[in-house]
């Protein structure tokens, strides 16, 4: 595989890996509402589910946003450098067609 063919599995790796960890971040629930994680709607309500919410989800949920953004913005970073180092294989193998071709 050339430099040109690699550079360019990199980009589209990384591509899908965005694309899925996006989506899979559109499936977390959301924990800002307690009936709306726990259970069927109604069936959590009250002083109990106001704990529940406070005590267990809301400290769950100011670590997981937080942590799916760095991962997001980490991978969009390298793909971004993917790009950038794709276009650069481009150009040199263009270049160096052109040296070769009489």
């Amino acid at each position: 595989m050339d430099p040109v063919e690699r550079s360019q599995q990199r980009v589209d790796e990384l591509r899908a890996l965005l694309r899925d960890l996006r989506a899979a971040r559109a499936d977390v629930p959301s924990l800002s509402r307690p009936t709306g994680s726990v259970g069927a709607p109604g069936t959590w309500t009250g002083k109990a589910a106001d704990r529940l919410h406070r005590d267990q989800l809301v400290p769950l949920s100011g670590g997981l946003d937080p942590a799916l953004q760095r991962a997001e913005q980490a991978i969009q970073d390298e793909l971004d450098h993917a790009r950038r180092a794709h276009d650069r294989a481009e150009a040199d193998a263009e270049e160096q067609r052109r040296a070769t071709t009489p």
